[in-house]
């Protein structure tokens, strides 16, 4: 059997290169993550895969397949005999985030600086510019997820998919937590923070940058600590805030 030849002189026969389409759980998956990211659907919700299904245009099993993905991922919690609803995060899990942080963090940075080219170092520049706009305006809201994205993009940099994926597992249950006005507490201290980890990372002190990233992941529980206890009582403060 004859295999066909496309214009650059390539075969086209079943061992070529195909690209295939998202599946229907995966597209499920992205759209479920999204409406809990922007918290479309609450934390403590519960997900109904048949609306769900309804409002995808899909059937429940790809919906249901999602969901189950989704409580791996950490975002949904799954209850015998109630179903799955999205994963509440308190100030008690807020607290253990940070303590795995933490080290994940210390260790990117570290692996970051020795990849660090100076394109990358010019857009965690213009990504900590960013963040000094958002604290000028007073603006919590993306203050908080442009400092997630900053570690993000220190983490790519490192180059190490299971570091990736932990520590974004960990950023994703962290954006449940929602009390934002308590984890963005401090946010001048905080942002003189990534000031101090860029300027070690563009003198290429990695170690020195890994050790600022640690202490500011450290301090950042340490300001959660504080503000917690000291609105303990008041139990109407903890209420969650919207975003």
């Amino acid at each position: 059997m004859s295999t066909r030849t496309d214009a650059s002189g390539q075969g086209s026969g079943a061992d070529s290169r195909s690209i295939h389409a998202p599946s229907l759980t995966e597209l499920a998956y992205r759209e479920i993550e999204g409406m809990i990211l922007a918290r479309e659907l609450e934390t403590g919700e519960r997900l109904n895969d048949s609306h769900l299904a309804r409002r995808f245009g899909i059937s429940r099993g790809p919906v249901r397949e999602a969901i189950g993905r989704l409580a791996s991922a950490g975002l949904v919690e799954m209850i015998q005999n109630k179903g799955a609803y999205v994963r509440v995060i308190d100030v008690k899990d807020a607290l253990e985030i940070y303590d795995i942080r933490a080290a994940l963090e210390r260790a990117g940075v570290l692996a970051a600086s020795r990849r660090m080219r100076p394109e990358q170092l010019v857009r965690l520049r213009r990504q900590v510019e960013s963040l000094d706009a958002f604290e000028a305006e007073g603006d919590r809201e993306n203050y908080f997820v442009a400092n997630l994205e900053f570690h993000r993009m220190i983490h790519e940099v490192a180059g190490n998919e299971r570091l990736l994926d932990l520590t974004e597992r960990l950023s994703r249950e962290l954006r449940l937590f929602r009390h934002v006005s308590l984890i963005t507490a401090g946010i001048h201290e905080s942002n003189l923070e990534h000031h101090r980890i860029l300027e070690a990372l563009e003198q290429g002190e990695g170690e020195q940058a890994a050790a600022a990233m640690e202490e500011h992941v450290s301090r950042a529980k340490d300001r959660l600590t504080v503000l917690a206890e000291n609105l303990k009582s008041k139990p109407h403060d903890l209420r969650p805030t919207t975003l």
